[in-house]
């Protein structure tokens, strides 16, 4: 991705009154008004990149959002004598210490909502640009919401999953719904979180509406490919397996879920494939990865470069210095858990993304996560938003929750045989729901899906042992939901923080 296009009536956009009355985000050499920005498709398109470079962002899926799940739950030991104070309170859970995409996520969503309420609206647009006008369109409604979809599971619950007693029992806030383009300080309003499920309701349509934007481009344009030749930006398939996702967190929309999965992959619409036995460590030095139904691209001479671009990205986190295979130093600190190495077993071609080391300022042996390799360039790794094995268990999850197990066991079978894994051990009966589980903390360690995954099941949130002061966090601990930046709910009245914030 390029650097931001810097729109100065959009970008910038937050909540309150107050916040927005800079709206001007001034940087002479890219920034444009938006008469220009807007003025045609490719304008628009411009916007769109934008939006895809703040997703970029460290605290966003730069970082954060890949690995910090796996600090706050137990698949990551911050080993501290050697993180320089990176997650050592995320590890421990520390009141406070969670995401922080809040600001960032509105200003993206401001930049959406002007692509979504007058892309359409274009006069004159040349027939060479009919399809990438319906593409870009597709591409942000599927992204607005992907990114309400993150709001909504970091600060707040899941629909069905509010908790009854607790201090937060009944606590049913969730994002702002801002679906209007706010283009000046004076169309700013102050406005209050809507619920749990007026959130989802929102999600699943902009998704929908993605999703038949895509198809139409056959129709605007019966030349064009439904399959992408990369995944480097949102795809038809991605927007499917999203939706699939959001049912399955919604609860009771299982069987929606699974319909939506088998369209995701569809050999008409997918680049992605699974890996095959023996690749699963090698696939992730490719670029891109080969399962990837999308991935954040990363140029590391545009968007990793400087003391910005080491000290904070993927392979920072989570390679030793000095040791790692590239002989570069880092702030590595995020280490494999003890309980999450002893899940494999020997012949798993997964483990093969685990080496134990030390560092070259520590003589203390861990064991670290190779899936942030510096594949792309020194200090430089794409991010996988969502990959076919991901689908894969979603799909069995959603059909064990139906109690269809046999059809469930199917899948996590023929994932863990194109892992080299064994299979005689993988039940056909209700124990299958546990054990899909399992897998997925196996096949997606270090890819930001653990705390999810046990925050939107209700389960109690245990820690590693190696963190002799982490204490389990249950279903009901007010930690469980991140807190709204304080200067947005000190300036706006009508929004609720998180309870014991």
């Amino acid at each position: 991705m390029k650097k931001k296009l810097l729109i100065y009536v959009v970008a910038g956009l937050m909540i309150s009154v107050t916040s927005c009355k800079k709206l001007v985000e001034l940087n002479p050499q890219n920034s444009v008004t938006p008469e220009v920005a807007l003025k045609d498709v490719d304008g628009y398109q411009s916007v769109l990149i934008s939006v895809y470079d703040r997703m970029q962002d460290y605290a966003y899926y730069g970082r954060d959002m890949a690995i910090m799940g796996d600090a706050l739950a137990d698949n990551i030991f911050t080993a501290t004598a050697i993180s320089s104070s990176r997650y050592n309170t995320q590890n421990l859970n520390t009141r406070g210490a969670q995401y922080n995409i809040w600001a960032n996520a509105y200003s993206a969503i401001n930049e959406l909502n002007n692509i979504i309420a007058g892309i359409d609206g274009l006069a004159d647009v040349p027939a060479t640009k009919k399809a990438l006008q319906v593409k870009v369109k597709a591409e942000a409604l599927a992204l607005r919401g992907l990114i309400y979809f993150d709001i909504a599971r970091i600060y707040g619950y899941e629909p069905n999953m509010i908790p009854t007693t607790g201090t937060n029992a009944g606590f049913n806030k969730s994002a702002v719904l801002r679906l209007k383009p706010t283009k000046l300080a004076s169309e700013a309003t102050l406005q209050s979180r809507a619920t749990v499920l007026e959130v989802y309701n929102n999600i699943e349509k902009d998704l929908l509406a993605s999703i038949a934007a895509f198809a139409n481009l056959a129709v605007v344009d019966p030349t064009t490919s439904r399959v992408p030749t990369n995944p480097f930006r949102v795809t038809e398939s991605f927007a499917h397996a999203l939706l699939g996702k959001v049912y399955l967190y919604w609860g009771g929309k299982d069987a929606l879920a699974v319909q939506e999965f088998d369209k995701a992959l569809s050999p008409t619409i997918v680049f992605a494939k699974l890996s095959g036995a023996g690749n699963a460590a090698a696939d992730f030095k490719k670029v891109p990865h080969p399962e990837s139904l999308f991935e954040l691209n990363y140029v590391q001479s545009v968007e990793v470069t400087g003391v910005t671009g080491s000290n904070n990205g993927l392979f920072t986190y989570t390679q030793p210095t000095g040791t790692n295979a590239s002989n570069l130093a880092t702030f590595g600190g995020q280490t494999v858990s003890n309980e999450l190495f002893a899940l494999f077993e020997t012949a798993d071609d997964r483990k093969a993304l685990i080496f134990n080391a030390r560092t070259s300022t520590n003589a203390v042996f861990y064991n670290w996560c190779n899936k942030y390799s510096g594949s792309n360039g020194a200090y430089t790794d794409n991010v996988k938003m969502m990959r076919y094995s991901d689908v894969l268990l979603m799909k069995a999850e959603a059909l064990a929750n139906q109690t269809l197990y046999g059809d469930a066991a199917a899948l996590v079978v023929q994932l863990r045989t194109a892992r080299n894994a064994t299979t005689a051990g993988v039940p056909a009966t209700a124990a299958i729901v546990d054990y899909i589980q399992n897998e997925r903390r196996r096949e997606l360690f270090f890819e930001g899906h653990r705390w999810f995954d046990l925050k939107r099941l209700g389960r109690t949130i245990t820690k590693p042992a190696q963190a002799a002061s982490a204490l389990p966090v249950l279903y009901t601990d007010y930690r469980l939901l991140a807190p709204l930046p304080s200067g947005e709910v000190s300036l706006n009245p009508a929004l609720p923080q998180n309870p014991n914030y």
